[in-house]
Parts: C-alpha cells; sequence; structure tokens
C-alpha cells in the first residue's frame, strides 16, 4: 500500500463537507478495519503471483468507492477501471475520493454489456461477489451458455465473498469455499484459496487464471 497516495485520499475526503462525511456511514465504512483486513489480504495474495506489471489493466466488479483497491494498485498498474452500479459511489469516487486521479469511473451493472476494458483486462477483481449472480453467469441471457470469460483470457481473477447472510444487500453469501469454487466460469483455474475471519463472519477469497 502506498501511504503517501492514502493519505491524499484520506486528507480528500477529510477536507469535503464534514457534515457529508458524518451522514455518509457508507463511505466510511469503505475504510474500516474489516475493509482494510481482506481486502489488503487480497491485495497480498495477488502481489506474491507477481502476475502485474506497469503494462497491466485492472478492472473492478462491484467497486464501490475504490477506497483501498485503488491506491493498493495504483502505482503498479498502466489502468484501472471501476465499475459499480450505483451511480452515488462512483460520483463520489471520481469527484471527491480521487478527482484528478487517471481511473475510469463507470456507473452500471457488469453483467449489462460486454465493454472493451474487458479484452485487454490483465486481471479481474470482485471483492463483492456476494451482492452480485455469480461469476459463471457473468455475460448475454442465457448467461450460463457462453459466459464472457471466454472472449477475455488469458486472464486473472481474484474474487471474494462471505457467509454473511444477513448483512443487507447480500444476495448471493456462500457457505463455505467449495460452495464458491462452484460459482466460478468453467475455465478457471485456482491458483490461491483463503479464509479470513473477521467480526461479522468468513470472506473467502480465490485468485486464479481464466
Amino acid at each position: 500500500m502506498d501511504i503517501k497516495f492514502l493519505q491524499t485520499i484520506l486528507n480528500n475526503l477529510i477536507s469535503s463537507s464534514m457534515r457529508e462525511v458524518r451522514e455518509d456511514k457508507d463511505l466510511l465504512d469503505s475504510f474500516s478495519p474489516n475493509q482494510f483486513k481482506s481486502k489488503l489480504k487480497l491485495v497480498e495474495h495477488i502481489d506474491k503471483l507477481n502476475i502485474l506489471t506497469k503494462d497491466s489493466e485492472i478492472v473492478i466488479f462491484g467497486s464501490w468507492y475504490g477506497s483501498i483497491l485503488i491506491p493498493a494498485f495504483y502505482n503498479k498498474v498502466k489502468k484501472i477501471t471501476c465499475i459499480d452500479k450505483d451511480p452515488k459511489v462512483i460520483s463520489k469516487a471520481k469527484y471527491n475520493l480521487f478527482k484528478g486521479f487517471d481511473v475510469d469511473f463507470i456507473s452500471g451493472d457488469v453483467f449489462e454489456k460486454y465493454r472493451d476494458q474487458y479484452t485487454s483486462c490483465d486481471l479481474f477483481i470482485n471483492a463483492s461477489c456476494e451482492n452480485m449472480k455469480s461469476m459463471k453467469e457473468w455475460g448475454p441471457a442465457p448467461t450460463y451458455k457462453n459466459p464472457w470469460w471466454k472472449r477475455c483470457s488469458p486472464a486473472y481473477f481474484a474474487f471474494q465473498s462471505n457467509n454473511m447472510f444477513d448483512i443487507h444487500d447480500s444476495v448471493n453469501c456462500v457457505s463455505n469455499l467449495e460452495e464458491f469454487k462452484s460459482q466460478l466460469p468453467d475455465n478457471a483455474k485456482v491458483l490461491i484459496e483463503d479464509k479470513i475471519k473477521d467480526d461479522r463472519g468468513i470472506r473467502f477469497t480465490l485468485i486464479g487464471k481464466i
């Protein structure tokens, strides 16, 4: 993690209206200890694989604000694209949190259409698989018959889900790693698997190659 880069982000956050910051618990939660614990572990595993270069491109599905993952990878790769269905979080990330930073922010459903960024992507990150359909269904309806992963190969993936069934907006939680693996595309090869405990449950991590 680039500490100076993170400091810039936090200064940007603090310099905005403090009234807005206090009201936006969702934004503050993106910097919570649980978020740092799970996402930094994800970054650690990716770094150990040594799969990224200065010419690499990353796409983050369900990116939320990108609070931790953007500063973790920004100086390591050529391009980062963040996609989230919520236009409010994309707007805050683009115009406040990461204002002036060379990151592509897209408001949209990752299942909606195939985007140009996918073809050149080297690493797909989805740290919120519990909030959307399974990754093996990524593609046009009927998704499971013609997944877009075949158009992106070869590429790497880093996915996280959890067993926190009682959390709002969690529509696709899993009970264990094996269930999570069953949601991977058919052409996925798992290289790293991990379980991360926090005070709400267990977050599961799968990293591999398409």
